[in-house]
C-alpha cells in the first residue's frame, strides 16, 4: 500500500497528519508513505526530515511547485504499493483503520473502495459528515454513478494501483477541484466498486485553503478552473460514456451541478462583469447554458433557473461586482 501526501507550506499540520498515518494497525513494512514536497517555502521539508527519522517507511520527494495534482501524480509515478490512498497534509486518518480497509479491498477485489469522512474546523467542530454504503455489494462504475451519491474527493477512496495504471488515470494538473474530474473518469471505468459507511478520515476546514480563499485572483482562477473541469467531464460523458449508458444522465446532472456552482461564484465572488460575459459565452459554445439535465440538488436546480434568466442574472452580477470592488478598494 502507498499513501501519497502532497506537501506545500503546511508545516503546522504535518506532524498530526504523518503520525496519524504512520501509527496504524499494520506493520510499517506493509506500506509506504510518499510525502511530495511541492516547492514549499516554509519549514515543511525540515519537519518531514525529522519525521523520517522516526518512521522508516516515510519517503520524501522534493520538486519544484507543480500544484496538488502534480504532486499527486509524482507520488503515483514513484509508488510501489498495490493500493493507493491520498491524504492531504492538513487532514488525518483515524486510529486503527488501515488494516480493515485493506482487508475489505482485498476480500472484494475492488478497483475503488469508498469510505466515510468528516469535515472539521481547527476547533474540532464537525462541519459535515459524508458517508455512502453499498451494503457489502460490489457494483460496476455505471451502477455506482446511477445509484450512489458519492463524494467527489480523492481522499476518501482506496484505489487499486493496477486499476489506475490500466486506464492511465492521473490528475488533471494546474487546476483546482481536480478530484471531481479525476473521479468522474475513475468511477465510471471501474468494474468493481463499493462503499462502506465507516468514518476513516477527518478533513480540516481551514481559512486560506483553496476553496475558502479571500484572494480575488484565486477566486477568478477557481471559476475558470471549474469550467475546465466541467467541460472535461462533459466531453468524457459524450465521447466515452455515451447516451446508451445508465451513467450518462447522472454525469450530465453532475456537470450541471458544477455549472450552478460556477455561476454562483461568478455572481458573488468577482469584481467585474467581464468574467460573467466570458463564462456565459463558454457555456453556450458547449451547449451547457440551459439544457434539460437538472441537478438533483434542489437549491442548485432553482439557482440555475434563476441564472438562466439572463437579464436578471446579469443585473445581479453587476450589483455584486460593484459591491466587491468597493469593499476591495476601501
Amino acid at each position: 500500500m502507498t499513501i501519497i501526501v502532497p506537501v506545500y507550506n503546511v508545516s503546522a499540520y504535518l506532524n498530526t497528519c504523518i503520525n496519524s498515518i504512520a501509527i496504524q494497525d499494520i506493520n510499517s513494512n506493509q506500506y509506504e508513505i510518499i510525502a511530495v514536497n511541492d516547492g514549499s517555502t516554509d519549514d515543511s521539508l525540515a519537519v518531514l526530515e525529522n519525521l523520517q527519522l522516526q518512521f522508516s517507511n516515510l519517503k520524501i520527494i522534493t520538486q519544484e511547485n507543480q500544484g496538488l495534482s502534480g504532486a499527486r501524480n509524482t507520488g503515483l509515478d514513484n509508488a510501489l504499493g498495490h493500493y493507493i490512498l491520498f491524504v492531504d497534509a492538513d487532514d488525518y486518518i483515524l486510529p486503527n483503520m488501515l488494516n480493515n480497509l485493506i482487508k475489505i479491498a482485498s476480500t472484494y477485489n475492488t478497483d475503488i473502495l469508498e469510505f466515510g469522512a468528516v469535515g472539521i474546523t481547527p476547533g474540532k467542530k464537525i462541519v459535515y459528515s459524508m458517508t455512502a454504503s453499498t451494503h457489502n455489494n460490489v457494483l460496476t462504475g455505471e451502477e455506482y454513478l446511477s445509484s450512489i451519491n458519492y463524494m467527489g474527493s480523492a481522499c476518501n477512496k482506496l484505489y487499486s494501483f493496477d486499476f489506475l495504471n490500466k486506464h492511465s488515470l492521473r490528475f488533471l494538473e494546474k487546476v483546482f477541484i481536480e478530484d471531481i474530474e479525476f473521479n468522474s473518469r475513475a468511477v465510471f471505468l471501474s468494474k468493481r466498486i463499493m462503499a462502506i459507511d465507516t468514518i476513516i478520515a477527518h478533513f480540516l476546514q481551514r481559512e486560506g485553503s483553496i476553496t475558502r480563499t479571500k484572494n480575488f485572483a484565486k477566486k477568478e482562477k477557481m471559476i475558470f478552473d471549474i469550467f475546465i473541469v466541467l467541460k472535461s467531464i462533459n466531453d468524457f460523458t459524450e465521447k466515452t460514456v455515451t447516451k446508451n449508458s445508465i451513467a450518462y444522465i447522472p454525469l450530465k446532472k453532475r456537470v450541471n451541478e458544477l455549472v450552478a456552482t460556477m455561476l454562483l461564484r461568478v455572481m458573488k465572488e468577482t469584481k467585474t462583469t467581464r468574467i460573467k460575459d466570458e463564462i456565459i459565452i463558454k457555456l453556450k459554445n458547449e451547449n451547457l447554458y440551459r439544457n434539460k439535465y437538472k441537478p438533483d440538488t434542489k437549491t442548485k436546480k432553482w439557482f440555475l433557473y434563476f441564472a438562466y434568466q439572463y437579464n436578471i442574472f446579469s443585473l445581479s452580477c453587476s450589483l455584486f461586482s460593484n459591491y466587491n470592488k468597493w469593499c476591495y478598494e476601501k
